[in-house]
């Protein structure tokens, strides 16, 4: 049964409905003007900000790192409408809820607001039945360039709708700047990672500035640093606290890997995470992994997730994979390079750093990088691409 919602309503989506695991979010609009509006969804945690850039999901960032989130545009003769596919299952367990957000692309375009947009809405379906659950109708707005719709957020296992809609000035750039996402400013840094996290007014005030921010006028992204060679190494940002460290295994071709990681604690206990032991993020070291994928050497866009709540109890942590074959044997050509295979580490305070497969040793295991948190005040990713025979031990740390 649809559940038309108003301003202010707070509606379950999962609860009562277990089979729900998969919706469809659709910001659809018509104008009475030219304008160029846009939807994103940005991925909070618990301290209120992004995980990192690729945690707002927008037209040039069209699906989460965790693969949870896929943006899209579809074309209507009459009106505008744009679509999230959100796998609810999937979104990464440190994310506590989707924002929803409309933003005119250039703010400073002839004054231009959502005054002339009508008859805007959010609806809420089930993906697998297309069943539609809710229907949100948006107010009618007179001087905000920037909307925050709603949110769909976590509590007690379930997920619910929350229209927490207010309207205000300043774009796109405003809501990264205030959902901590850090942005590349050449002409202010010479090219350098700039924080420029200033905050927002209040969602339910109506406040113009005089000079708004400039929109973004592409993707959001960070300098990437590529470690290319085996004992390649960079520090980590120390310009806040590092927290929620995002690891990412992703390959292409036809074998199955798994993304571990082996790790020994400041009070000397080893542990290792992987597909059969994925750890949590309420319990110390606060390790958790996603999922395993590529399970009968699927092919296509296979990635393992794994998120690092916090260094504060890892002295040192090693990611590594290893190619599964069901009888245990590997084949004459295996090695780990022709396998496309890539780790991607990215930080809370803008680290982003790719480590890519390169060894052509044959070999069943594969240390890859590592992270050396026993200096806590300069803490180093380094490129391992070490291939073994067997599981790697505490000495391999």
């Amino acid at each position: 049964m649809l559940t038309q919602v108003q301003k202010g309503a707070r509606v379950d989506i999962t609860k009562n409905r277990s089979h729900v695991s998969k919706l469809i979010v659709e910001i659809t609009w018509e104008t009475t003007a030219p304008l160029d509006i846009d939807s994103s969804i940005f991925m909070i945690g618990s301290n209120g900000k992004c995980l990192n850039d690729d945690s707002i999901i927008f037209y040039g960032n069209s699906s989460s790192a965790d693969g949870s989130i896929q943006h899209s545009t579809l074309t209507h003769p009459s009106k505008n409408s744009e679509q999230f596919q959100i796998d609810l299952i999937n979104v990464s367990p440190v994310t506590d809820k989707l924002v929803l957000t409309l933003t005119i692309y250039d703010v400073d375009k002839n004054g231009q607001t959502f005054s002339h947009m009508k008859n805007a809405y959010v609806k809420v379906m089930d993906a697998e039945s297309k069943q539609e659950i809710l229907l949100y109708p948006l107010d009618q707005y007179s001087i905000e360039n920037t909307l925050i719709l709603a949110e769909i957020y976590r509590r007690n296992g379930d997920w619910k709708f929350s229209t927490n809609t207010g309207g205000f000035a300043g774009g796109l750039a405003s809501l990264c700047h205030h959902f901590g996402l850090e942005i590349k400013d050449d002409s202010a840094s010479n090219g350098q990672i700039v924080n420029t996290n200033q905050p927002l007014p209040p969602v339910e005030e109506k406040i113009i500035h005089k000079h708004p921010e400039p929109p973004l006028q592409a993707a959001i992204k960070l300098e990437k640093v590529t470690l290319k060679k085996p004992g390649d190494s960079i520090s980590l940002h120390k310009a806040g606290k590092i927290n929620n460290i995002h690891v990412k295994l992703s390959w292409t071709k036809g074998v199955d890997l798994d993304l571990h990681a082996f790790y020994i604690t400041k009070q000397g206990a080893f542990g290792h995470i992987f597909f059969g032991n994925k750890g949590k993020l309420t319990n110390s070291p606060y390790i958790a992994l996603d999922k395993d994928s590529g399970v009968g050497n699927t092919a296509g866009n296979n990635e393992e997730n794994l998120i690092i709540k916090s260094l504060e109890d890892i002295d040192k942590i090693i990611f590594a994979t290893n190619i599964f074959r069901i009888l245990g044997f590997l084949k004459k050509e295996d090695n780990f390079a022709k396998y496309d295979g890539k780790v991607f580490i990215k930080t809370n305070n803008g680290d982003d750093i790719e480590v890519p497969l390169t060894s052509t040793t044959t070999g069943r295991w594969c240390i890859i990088t590592k992270i050396d948190n026993t200096n806590p005040s300069d803490p180093k990713v380094i490129n391992i691409n070490h291939v073994q025979a067997s599981e790697p031990k505490i000495n391999d740390l």
